[in-house]
């Protein structure tokens, strides 16, 4: 029998109103609502004394006890757990189980508490919602299984957008329906399974694992309803036209154009409130749009007008739209919208009519301080060097226009990384006429740790080097030494690339700064010194490079943003870490720098596997602020163009070989982390031809002698001999090495080409295309 206000076996009418937030993880189904059932358990501790547990609840392991209206479990070590099961009597099959879960203490983050469900025989097997104190990790959060064998299986995890903190209350919520599993942290859906497969019924109970938790407010409702089947449709890439460009801007419809039949994958909805309290996009209702478009396209919702966002979130909510994008010209609301929905990603619109140097560093600072990742700029003020800043800032940028044959060639020979355009057949079409393994955005090079396959890492020799051959950002390491100084090092020891031994942190500045830390490499760098911050941060201040800055130690975050400081380098670095905590600070501390997270994982060997991970990750990037800068071997294709369609820009290490280096530029990746900086020195990113237009005769023929003029990533342009190139089957034109041959009357495009070899792989760069004109 349970305690006086346990109430078990009372049938109580309960209605089960769960929250109109939308799914904070992206997961697609949201529990069912109103549906009636019996209170089985309803325990707040108020009339169990101290030192004792309510009456019929078991003590299975460990230590338990309520104290002071509260059931506190104690558990000092992961090998000493505490367990207690609450028996529901004839074990019922369906229920809702809540909770309030406070941490006290944890031995560490990655110790965890529980609430079991569906546990057999009072002790195992079971599953559990499981809870780390570290819930911001990837595995924070677990759908657990404790087998019949008494091991763990884990076949779902997610993360939560915070830290749980102590002596903070959490409510917490499991739904049980038949196979299916939904996991709710203060009612945000955080895990949606349909693998409780093996056991139907069970009691419920508590666990901890290395942490003190306290547990309050426990109820236990039957259900009748059932959760609605797993959309497994809620990671998808959008159709998009074919094209033979490496890496293609993603196609955005205008929101005049939202009903387009074109293959884009996103469409832009401005949305406002109308009298009647609806929130309308254009003329439409919200909800019908989002709808109607449901795995299928992504919304970009274009929000101007303030004190709308609760609306906005019940809408997403109301119509179960998980992947969806925010964009608006106000800074402030774009911060409102990602601080109330973290998943959700965001980009700032620029409205005015120039953008010259100093606009254009305020601007990137904006984007990252209010929480967004991407640039939304009119075509008419973009060029490749704003492009450019902006990419080695670690921001996408999508371009307003190409509505026209002539302005969607140009906006693809800008770099962008999306089109927004209210007449996207211009750019679908354009899309389709580039020869094959044409290359036209940039990719941006870090070198890392300077050029080690040719200078001594993390040297200024090495990093002066990287500069010179053209480098986009240019990546290096913090420690600090024993006497509070951030100096350059890789290893936390001196070892492998001084002539000393010895921790870091165990050695003073001075005693650093006197090792030789390039002879290893060869006597021509004998002297070579260890680098302080402040010497690599002062060596290319207002150079056009960035520095990509990895901390190595944790707990350094503010001196390090001092030091970037005090050298007014705020516009010229990129922080990134393997710590999350370390990345959440340096948010903190700094919002208006860029952050990455480095990461390293399995490639899941399924296109659904894929798309899941790659939107999970996604997701967590978003909520943390940061890109997602995973090793090579952790990207695929499918990421790639995940990423791409939805603005999220990363760095990826460390390329050391030139097959896997092609293969993975061929895929899409922009942002290469290599030794090998070199490799790509000599490559041109740019082809220009003062052809624009040919005006010909039917039958008659014209030899293009044309001399494209190509930028190399130096400081160095030079004439080249092209070739003409048309993929067009019009009829119009034929093409015959450099001479254009008039067949009828007509307009025909033809490109200027240049062929080039990089990483052993030939690649296309073409101009933009001439207008050839055929008459009679």
């Amino acid at each position: 029998m349970l305690g006086k206000k346990s109430m078990a076996g009372v049938l109580i009418a309960s209605t089960i109103a769960f929250s109109t937030v939308p799914s904070l993880f992206s997961l697609d189904s949201i529990a069912y609502a109103n549906q009636s059932g019996s209170t089985l358990v309803n325990e707040n501790f108020d009339q169990t004394a101290n030192g004792q547990l309510p009456a019929g609840w078991k003590l299975i392991e460990g230590t338990a006890e309520t104290k002071d209206g509260k059931l506190v479990l104690s558990s000092l070590s992961s090998s000493k757990p505490a367990r207690v099961v609450i028996p529901l009597g004839d074990h019922p099959q369906d229920y809702v189980f809540e909770a309030d879960m406070t941490f006290l203490s944890a031995v560490e983050d990655t110790r965890w508490a529980s609430l079991m469900y569906r546990v057999q025989s009072d002790n195992y097997p079971y599953y559990q919602f499981a809870v780390r104190r570290g819930t911001t990790a990837l595995n924070g959060i677990e759908f657990a299984i404790r087998n019949e064998n008494n091991k763990w299986v884990v076949p779902e995890t997610n993360f939560y957008h915070e830290k749980f903190e102590y002596n903070k209350t959490y409510k917490m919520k499991v739904v049980v329906s038949k196979n299916r599993v939904q996991q709710f942290i203060n009612d945000k859906l955080v895990i949606d399974t349909d693998l409780a497969n093996q056991w139907m019924k069970g009691d419920v109970g508590f666990q901890a694992n290395g942490t003190n938790v306290q547990f309050d407010n426990v109820k236990v409702t039957t259900t009748t309803g059932e959760l609605p089947p797993i959309d497994k449709g809620s990671a998808f890439i959008p159709a998009e036209p074919e094209t033979n460009i490496i890496n293609p801007p993603t196609l955005i419809a205008g929101h005049s154009d939202k009903n387009t039949t074109e293959q884009v994958s996103s469409i832009l909805l401005p949305v406002q409130k109308n009298e009647k309290g609806q929130l309308m996009t254009d003329n439409e209702l919200l909800s019908d749009v989002l709808k109607s478009m449901k795995n299928r396209k992504i919304p970009i919702l274009k929000v101007e007008q303030a004190g709308i966002a609760e609306d906005i979130l019940k809408q997403l909510n109301k119509s179960q739209t998980n992947d969806v994008h925010f964009v608006s010209s106000n800074p402030s609301i774009l911060k409102e919208l990602r601080t109330k929905y973290p998943t959700a990603r965001g980009g700032l619109l620029y409205t005015k009519n120039s953008l010259n140097k100093n606009d254009l560093a305020k601007f990137a600072e904006d984007i990252h301080k209010h929480g967004g990742k991407v640039a939304i700029i009119p075509q008419k003020i973009l060029t490749q060097d704003i492009i450019h800043y902006l990419h080695s800032r670690t921001i996408s940028v999508w371009g307003i226009g190409a509505n026209s044959e002539n302005s969607a060639h140009e906006m693809i020979h800008l770099g962008v990384d999306g089109i927004i355009s209210d007449a996207p057949e211009y750019s679908s079409q354009a899309l389709k006429v580039y020869p094959e393994n044409t290359i036209i955005q940039r990719p941006i090079v870090a070198a890392h740790r300077g050029v080690p396959s040719l200078a001594p890492e993390n040297t200024m020799a090495g990093y002066r080097l990287a500069y010179e051959l053209g480098a986009d950002l240019i990546e290096t390491d913090l420690q600090i030494t024993k006497d509070g100084h951030i100096v350059i090092m890789h290893d936390h020891t001196v070892n492998r690339t001084t002539d000393g031994t010895g921790q870091v942190s165990d050695l003073t500045l001075e005693e650093i700064r006197s090792l030789d830390a390039g002879i290893k490499f060869g006597p021509q760098f004998k002297g070579e010194k260890v680098p302080t911050f402040k010497e690599f941060l002062q060596e290319f201040k207002e150079k056009d490079v960035v520095l990509l800055i990895e901390l190595k130690d944790t707990g350094i975050e503010e001196q390090v943003i001092k030091e970037i400081e005090e050298e007014n380098m705020e516009k010229q670095v990129v922080l990134q870490s393997f710590d999350l905590g370390s990345m959440t600070k340096l948010n903190k501390l700094k919002p208006e720098l860029p952050v990455g997270y480095l990461f390293s994982a399995d490639t899941p060997p399924t296109v659904d596997g894929k798309l899941k991970s790659a939107k999970k990750m996604l997701d967590y990037g978003t909520s943390q602020n940061v890109t997602l800068n995973a090793s090579y071997s952790s990207v695929y294709e499918e990421f790639n163009t995940y990423m791409r369609q939805r603005g999220m820009l990363n760095m990826h290490w460390t390329f050391r070989n030139e097959e896997a280096f092609s293969d993975k530029l061929q895929q899409g990746l922009i942002g290469p982390i290599t030794d090998y900086t070199q490799w790509l020195t000599h490559s041109p990113i740019n082809l220009e031809t003062p052809i624009k237009k040919v005006n010909l005769k039917v039958g008659k023929t014209s030899v293009i002698r044309a001399k494209a003029f190509v930028d190399y990533r130096v400081d160095k342009k030079e004439n080249i001999q092209t070739e003409l190139f048309t993929v067009q089957n019009s009829g119009v034109v034929k093409i015959n090495g450099n001479t254009i041959e008039a067949l009828k009357p007509g307009k025909a495009q033809v490109f200027v080409k240049h062929t080039f070899t990089m990483l052993n792989t030939e690649w296309n760069v073409v101009a933009e295309p001439i207008e050839v004109f055929v008459k009679e």
